[in-house]
């Protein structure tokens, strides 16, 4: 979707409590101040890889409490500079990348910011798996943070 000349009108943070997903949230608030743009943050709490009995609830349920307060981090930073934020937090997706295209495509976003980390040495080399997945498959401007 290419950015009209007004700018980005809504743009998505994924956000994943991370160092790197605090500063893009900056970059994300500074973007829909400039350009007057709503502002949602996402988590993704994705499906654990294998499935322990009895304990995917505890999983969930933790998850979930992180989420709230990495969101409520985020809202402070949205505060900061006065724009309009609203939050979201999927759970149990399958995939981290394919819900936050689908989600980014359900709500028309302009601009996906999203953090990267680069924890070893390739990973310095090349951008995190969801950080790529968003810029191959998204429909929208994404911006990565490093």
């Amino acid at each position: 979707m290419p950015v009209s000349k007004q700018g980005f009108t809504s743009v998505l943070l994924a956000v994943d409590g991370s160092q790197v997903s605090m500063r893009a949230a900056e970059h994300a608030a500074r973007i829909a101040k400039q350009d007057g743009a709503q502002l949602t943050a996402i988590h993704i709490v994705p499906s654990p890889p294998f499935e322990i009995p009895g304990e995917a609830a505890d999983y969930y349920d933790v998850a979930r409490k992180n989420a709230k307060k990495w969101m409520h981090d985020v809202e402070g930073v949205a505060a900061r500079f006065g724009v309009n934020f609203k939050s979201d937090i999927i759970v149990g997706a399958f995939s981290v990348v394919d819900a936050i295209v689908a989600y980014a495509e359900s709500v028309s976003v302009d601009l996906i910011v999203s953090g990267t980390r680069g924890n070893t040495p390739s990973d310095r080399i090349r951008m995190g798996s969801v950080a790529s997945g968003l810029v191959e498959y998204a429909s929208c401007s994404v911006l990565v943070i490093r």
